[in-house]
């Protein structure tokens, strides 16, 4: 299957959502698709097209979304892909993004035109994540694996370019990738993780370009917001949990992510929000209705369009949905009860004990 400006559309607009708060600027996913289909074509292959012992990659943008400098381009992207492959010894079968968000589910796309490879129907996970080992496969698992990751972004006119190929542990070579987008001034695009395709069927988040396309097309199909809002829930078993107010935000950059809370009120209640780039969790009081990875969103009160944690602002009107992790495709990356603590300890929020058997003992 080819990509056209339809189904770009429904793909920008599921991924969106499925960002859950994250996931990069729809503005950003339509221009690097346009870029990419201005320069050949992009075709969606099933991972079964392939052989199993091809080599699929990577390919992303890493940083914070609210830094006012921050920025790649189809450059950058490129230059990262020539970095990475002059470490190979054979060529690249396919692509995959690390997350569906309304620009990381295009990340692949300008990689696979001008090589004219395919963008397989699967991701790292099937929605936006804050940590790079969760969009690592699972590869973190072998403390042995070295994990080849080539970044590039910034500006030279201002001497914040650069370009940075790691070879080290999941985990280092992730915060490399991270340094170098903060470096860059917010963002940096990663091309990384080198693995087979039947390595993939067993880790990665097979069908997620699918379920975002799905998704896409209920939303368009719905004209008001509340009605877009319904439809994102159904689609996703999930529910839509109110419309509201924005009456508090606290946002912060650290490490190359944004992290905070910010609060909706709406019926005489209030409903907390942690951040740490993607939603990490939901409370209404002392109940906790959500945590990450189970999907929360907002979208705007008066578009319905989604609303990313980085543009949450007071005074804005937004509608809260939420829909359990059971009912996503997630990538073998999110079962890491380390990335949890982690996340733990800097928003001062309990987790691990609300995800039951998701993570590995």
């Amino acid at each position: 299957m080819y990509f056209d400006q339809e189904l770009v559309s429904q793909l920008s607009k599921g991924a969106q959502v499925l960002g859950g708060g994250g996931g990069g600027r729809e503005a950003r996913g339509l221009k690097t698709a346009g870029e990419a289909m201005a320069s050949g074509q992009v075709r969606l292959a099933e991972l079964g097209e392939i052989s199993p012992s091809d080599l699929v990659v990577t390919v992303s943008g890493v940083g914070a979304p609210s830094q006012s400098q921050a920025m790649y381009t189809a450059r950058h992207y490129l230059r990262a892909m020539e970095l990475l492959e002059q470490r190979l010894d054979r060529p690249i079968a396919g692509f995959i993004p690390s997350e569906m968000g309304g620009s990381a589910a295009f990340g692949p796309f300008l990689a696979a035109a001008v090589k004219g490879v395919p963008v397989i129907n699967a991701a790292c996970d099937g929605r936006a994540h804050p940590l790079g080992t969760m969009g690592a496969l699972g590869l973190d698992r072998d403390p042995g694996y070295q994990a080849l990751q080539a970044a590039c972004g910034g500006r030279q006119e201002d001497g914040s370019y650069i370009e940075l190929v790691t070879c080290a542990s999941v985990r280092s070579a992730s915060r490399a990738s991270r340094l170098a987008a903060e470096l860059a001034g917010g963002l940096a695009a990663v091309v990384r993780n080198p693995v087979t395709a039947g390595y993939l069927e067993k880790n990665a988040a097979v069908g997620c370009y699918t379920m975002a396309v799905e998704l896409g097309k209920a939303l368009l199909a719905e004209k008001t917001a509340l009605g877009k809002a319904e439809a994102a829930a159904r689609t996703l078993g999930g529910e839509v949990v109110c419309q509201g107010e924005v009456t508090g935000c606290q946002l912060f950059t650290k490490g190359g992510l944004d992290h905070g809370s910010c609060t909706v009120s709406a019926g005489g209640e209030d409903y907390q929000m942690y951040f740490y780039n993607e939603y990490m969790a939901l409370q209404r009081g002392e109940e906790r209705l959500a945590t990450f990875p189970d999907l929360i969103a907002t979208l705007d009160g008066e578009t319905g369009e989604t609303v990313l944690t980085a543009d949450m602002a007071e005074g804005r009107r937004v509608i809260l949905l939420r829909a359990p992790y059971s009912r996503l495709i997630l990538g073998a990356g999110l079962r890491q009860r380390q990335d949890y603590a982690l996340i733990e300890d800097l928003l001062g929020i309990p987790m691990i004990p609300f995800l039951g058997d998701l993570l590995e003992k």
